[in-house]
């Protein structure tokens, strides 16, 4: 387990899910958090379908509060609630990491200085300390269930999980 915690939003969480690799966050990080905004996402999600993750089932997962205020304290943005309650979040604690894949919630969480990692990041980081044994079979279904990743990002990844071609 690392000596860092995360915060997740809804992508990170419902691929992991989708790709039944959820159980390993808790042994990545210290803590792992899941901002209420983002569990009332995914228990929508499950409206649509029901094999969306629940994070109240997975061991060793926090369900925490963000107020509106800590919400409105971030600067002006366009993301979604469950990105918002995220990075408000990580910038509210100590030592946390900002689970994000959305591009733009990704640049705005380093704008604030905040350290970000997504599904792939976390999926390297299995690999490295042992928890799952290869990263390429996971990135192509999770590409199946609809995650997007440009090619260019699926070498880099396949580069850094040392599963590339150079």
């Amino acid at each position: 387990m690392g000596e860092q915690s995360i915060v997740c939003d809804t992508s990170l969480l419902l691929y992991l899910g989708r790709l039944k690799k959820a159980y390993i966050l808790p042994d990545l990080y210290k803590r792992v958090c899941v901002p209420e905004k983002v569990v009332l996402e995914l228990d929508a999600g499950r409206l649509l379908r029901s094999d969306t993750i629940d994070p109240r089932q997975i061991d060793r997962v926090k369900v925490v509060s963000v107020s509106q205020k800590q919400i409105d304290d971030l600067p002006p943005n366009k993301l979604g609630i469950g990105e918002q309650s995220v990075i408000a979040y990580a910038t509210n604690q100590t030592n946390f990491v900002a689970g994000l894949d959305d591009r733009v919630a990704r640049l705005f969480a380093n704008q604030l200085g905040l350290e970000v990692v997504g599904m792939i990041g976390v999926l390297i980081k299995a690999k490295r300390v042992g928890l799952i044994p290869s990263v390429r079979p996971l990135l192509e279904e999770a590409q199946a269930q609809g995650f997007r990743m440009s090619i260019e990002l699926h070498q880099v990844a396949l580069r850094l999980a040392g599963e590339g071609t150079g």
